[in-house]
Order: C-alpha cells, then structure tokens, then sequence
C-alpha cells in the first residue's frame, strides 16, 4: 500500500507540473487584460521559461546532496507561493513574479520527479510508467485552457465575481484570475501528499553528490550531448507547434477559433502518452521512440499541404500524437543507461527544456516570410531526433 500511494503522489506531482506550461498560454490574456505590448505580455512566457535554463543543473547539484524528495517538496512550496501571490493583490508585476516563481517551481519538480519516477516504478517499468506520468502533465496543460475559458463564461452567466482586472470583460479573461486558487490547491493536496507518503530513502540507486563540474563533464560525454540536444530540439520543436499552429487556422479558416488547435494538440498528447505506456509494456523504448519520431514527421509532412479540413486536423492529431512520448522516452533510456549519473541527467535534460525559448525565434522568423516556412525549422529538428532514436537503439543494442 506504501508503494502505491508513493506513485500516486509522484503522479500527482506530474499533474501540477502541467500547471508550469500556463506561462506559454497567459501570453495573449495578459496582454489583453493589462493592455500591455505584445512585446510586454511575452515576457510572461520568458520568465517561465528561463528558470529552465538557470536553475536546471544547479538544482540537480543540490538534489544528489539532499535527496529527491527534498528537493521535490522545495519545488511545491516554491510553486505554491507562486500561485498565491496573484491573490494578494492583482497587476501585471505580480502576475510577471508569479510566474517566476512557478517556472522556478516547475523547474525543481523536473529534475527531481523525472528520476523520482524510476523509484517508486516497479521494476523495468520506467519507461511505461514515465509515459503515464506525462499523460497526467498534458492534463496539466490542458486544464490551463479549459479553466481560462469554462469558468470564466460560467463565472458571466452567473454574474458570480467580478474576477478581472479594470476593462476586461471576456470570458477567457474572467477565468483568468481564478486560475491561481485552483493551482493552489492543487499543489497544497499534492505537497501532503509528496511529505506523508514517500519515504525519505526512496533511491534504488545510491549515487555520489555532484558538482557544476560533474555536470559538465558529463555533458561532454557523447551520448549524453546526443540525448540533451534531443531534449533541446523536441522541446522547441513541440513550442514552436503551439505557437505557429494557431496561426495555420487564422490563415486558412479565420472563421475557426485559433485555440482549437492547441487544445487538439495537447487531448491528442494526452492520449499519445496514456497509451504509450500501455504500448511500452510490450515494445522495447528505443523502437518505440523511432515510431513516435517517425509519426511526428508524417504530421509535420502535411502541414506543408493546402488547407483541406481533413488533412491540416490530421497533422495536428499525429504532431500531439507522435509528440507526446518523445520527452520520457528520451529520458529514461539515458538514465536506464546511465543511472549512476542521475541527478547530472536530470539537471542537464531539464536545462535542455530552454530549447522551447530558443527554436521558437528561428520558426517565427522563418514564419515573416510564410506561415509554413516555419515549418522547416520543425522538420530538422524532428530528422535529428530520428537520427537520435537510431543511434540511441544502436547503443542499448551495443550495452546489452
């Protein structure tokens, strides 16, 4: 029963980690809530975003000394606090720290809940559990869309609150401040549930403590390189989808709500990941990332095509699809490989998520010229992550 109730409170820490992708979906609602610069509201999604980069290895550092679950409790209580200070008070620089805060938080549950996963999964299960632990992060995601907009026209049917900052009157804006609470709570039950039922020795693999320089070196080994450049062109890769997919329906069809795309995008990585860990039970990880890659390259293949209806809703299915099983695969084959180097892969794999700041400039520049010139930017990054589930393959051949 002990174990059970671990990997429950270390899903449920997968759950609220979804929370930290809100920052790439506030963008467009702060800008309008505040009236604030297009320029301005990106900074929202910056400042998420760039703790990935700063915080990522110096945390995996901290972690090999005082231990995961340490660090997994730091991470919630940084997110918490994050997701309380909107309700002290209710402007942009809040919202801006908050969102620091909460990146920062996210930051931690990464590299201390990925390798976390592999203790309290049952053995040679990684992989498969890893996979539905990212299924319950897509909900995450997708819950930031939903509430943004289900509760905030609930909340103007029922004339409940006023929940929104001065001239700001559309539903999606309405659920915009209410997000906070809900967040909250969330990470309160789960930050419970993460002190009284995972034990303080969890690791199954005892390793020495790191340093920044371990960390380094370990970059400098060739197969890890390969594996965190894989990170750092999937995560751009699936960013740069959620930032140019919008723009494909307003070119094509501008009578369709943009945000139906992402919203497709994230139910189908969700569905991806929850049957990519039933598919992993039986297929071996490194044959099961060449498939995803492969599928990702299919959708990406027709957004090339003409806006047809049936086509362009097909890319987007497969993209999520394909997409959703990339990030765990990669991770846990490295660990599975490497365990005594954990906590120097979480931390280099967490940093390598600043690829979704970095690739994003590349596809919107791309994009100035044609929307699906983007497009191109996506497809070499998805050939190189081929490249890296055939050389990942050749080694775990090699190893075994």
């Amino acid at each position: 029963m002990k174990k059970q109730l671990s990997l429950i409170s270390v899903f449920l820490v997968f759950l609220a980690m979804g929370f930290g992708d809100a920052a790439n979906q506030l963008v467009s609602v702060v800008e309008k809530a505040f009236n604030v610069s297009p320029f301005t509201a990106s900074l929202v999604s910056f400042s998420g975003m760039i703790m990935f980069g700063v915080l990522s290895v110096p945390m995996g550092v901290v972690q090999s000394k005082i231990g995961k679950k340490k660090m997994l409790l730091i991470g919630l209580v940084l997110f918490f606090l994050g997701a309380m200070l909107p309700m002290t008070a209710f402007n942009f620089p809040i919202i801006l720290l908050a969102v620091l805060l909460m990146g920062a938080g996210a930051t931690i549950l990464q590299v201390s809940g990925n390798p976390l996963m592999r203790d309290v999964s049952p053995e040679g299960r990684y992989s498969s559990m890893l996979s539905f632990a990212q299924s319950l992060k897509a909900i995450g995601t997708l819950s930031t869309s939903l509430i943004l907009v289900l509760v905030g026209t609930a909340l103007m049917k029922y004339a409940w609150f006023s929940f929104t900052p001065e001239g700001a009157a559309a539903p999606v804006n309405m659920g915009f401040r209410i997000l906070f609470p809900i967040f909250a709570v969330v990470l309160l039950i789960t930050l419970v549930m993460v002190f009284v039922c995972v034990p303080n020795n969890i690791e199954k693999d005892a390793t020495e403590p790191t340093t920044l320089k371990n960390c380094f070196v370990a970059l400098g080994n060739g197969y890890i390189l390969m594996m965190f450049l894989g990170i750092f062109f999937y995560c751009g890769a699936e960013a740069s989808m959620f930032n140019r997919i919008p723009s494909i329906l307003m070119e094509s069809n501008p009578g369709i709500s943009p945000a139906l795309g992402n919203i497709v995008l994230i139910v189908a990585l969700f569905f991806g990941r929850f049957f990519g860990g039933l598919a992993l039970r039986y297929i071996k990880p490194n044959i099961f990332l060449m498939l995803t890659v492969l599928i990702s390259l299919a959708g990406n293949l027709l957004l090339f095509m003409p806006y047809n209806p049936v086509t362009t809703w097909l890319s987007f299915i497969l993209i999520g699809v394909g997409f959703a099983n990339i990030f765990p695969l990669i991770f846990s084959i490295c660990v599975d490989k490497m365990p005594e180097k954990v906590n120097e892969i979480s931390g280099l794999m967490t940093t390598a998520i600043v690829g979704a700041a970095i690739v994003p400039l590349l596809t919107g520049f791309a994009a100035n010229f044609n929307a699906r010139y983007a497009f191109i930017v996506t497809m070499v990054c998805l050939i190189y992550l081929l490249v890296v589930a055939l050389l990942a393959g050749k080694s775990m051949a090699c190893k075994n």
